[in-house]
């Protein structure tokens, strides 16, 4: 088979995606999609809100000069921990956008995949076809391809349908339509476990509160343990700032423990993406040799294009992998920001 034929059978899956998205916008990258999502996220919008309140309440506070040290302590603690909410609602939504867009590219690839597999499975019926016509086939094999080539135009359509529910999920968090991603994803640097840790006990959002809550508690102590306090009033105050120092330890291990999962979980991706990588480079030594032996004459076009078939399923692992990774990084980030 010639060469030329050859590549325009590799790149017919690609052509089913490349129809769809002809009349729409230029392809989207990552880092597109994740600097719009934020202006189109109601949770982040909502934050940002939050925070311009709190920032306007402190401002009248501190420049009160009747208010007392409990008010300003509460007004800062206020903004403090709105600040902590909008860094978790962008984390989160970083999260929702980057899955939304790999949705998105792994079901460009899974209709390359399907287009491939009706073009196989097209081609193996007529091959059926004309060995039923020769008496080297019986009915039955041509029956058993008419079901094959069957199954893979459902697969195909309903491939068809789930990209197009996947672009719209990602242009409603985007704010904008999407017709095609680039697929150029890069992968973070995985930092010590030790780092996230420690930006963990300086960001969370749920043990920045807490912290700041135990202060309060601290501040309306030292406001009551005076002499025109009952000696009932400063008790209470003692066991409010003991159960604010006690959540304050919970919520540290419990966030201790959170962090080192999504980190052990990270690790585990990108050993998998190892993994995914060596097959991708295994299957495209394949296909190379596949090719050889097609120029040959050694093999059948159906054994090349099957050859063709694994090359790009190995490819939609490798995908997928990359796409998991990265997500397991964003999601320790998002434990980190306490979203």
């Amino acid at each position: 088979m010639n060469r030329t034929v050859v590549v325009v059978l590799v790149l017919v899956a690609a052509g089913w995606a490349a129809a769809q998205a002809s009349t729409d916008p230029s392809p989207l990258t990552l880092e597109q999609a994740l600097a719009l999502a934020p202006d189109a996220s109601a949770t982040v919008l909502s934050a940002r809100a939050d925070l311009d309140a709190a920032q306007r309440s402190e401002a009248r506070v501190t420049a009160d000069p009747a208010s007392l040290r409990v008010d300003r302590v509460s007004a800062h603690n206020a903004t403090v921990n709105a600040e902590r909410a909008l860094a978790a609602a962008r984390a989160g939504d970083r999260v929702s956008v980057a899955s939304a867009y790999f949705d998105a590219g792994q079901a460009d690839t899974a209709l390359s995949v399907a287009g491939l597999e009706v073009a196989i499975q097209q081609q193996t019926l007529k091959a059926e076809q004309a060995r039923l016509d020769a008496g080297a086939a019986t009915d039955l094999d041509v029956a058993k391809a008419q079901n094959n080539l069957h199954a893979a135009e459902a697969t195909l359509a309903k491939a068809t349908t789930d990209r197009a529910l996947a672009f719209n999920t990602l242009a409603s968090l985007v704010g904008r339509a999407v017709g095609a991603t680039t697929g150029e994803v890069a992968l973070p640097a995985l930092e010590p476990l030790d780092s996230y840790l420690q930006r963990a006990r300086q960001e969370n959002a749920q043990l920045v509160a807490a912290n700041g809550a135990a202060a309060l508690a601290q501040a309306q102590l030292q406001a009551v343990d005076n002499d025109f306090s009952a000696r009932s009033t400063v008790q209470q105050a003692q066991d409010t700032l003991a159960d604010a120092q006690r959540h304050v330890d919970e919520v540290q291990r419990t966030l201790d423990l959170s962090v080192k999962g999504a980190y052990a979980n990270a690790q585990a991706s990108a050993a998998a993406l190892i993994n995914a990588r060596a097959a991708d480079a295994t299957a495209q030594d394949d296909l190379t040799a596949a090719q050889a032996r097609l120029d040959a004459g050694v093999i059948s076009p159906l054994a090349f294009r099957s050859s063709q078939l694994t090359r790009l399923q190995a490819s939609q692992a490798l995908e997928v992998a990359l796409h998991t990774a990265v997500l397991r990084l964003y999601t320790l980030e998002q434990v980190v920001a306490g979203s």
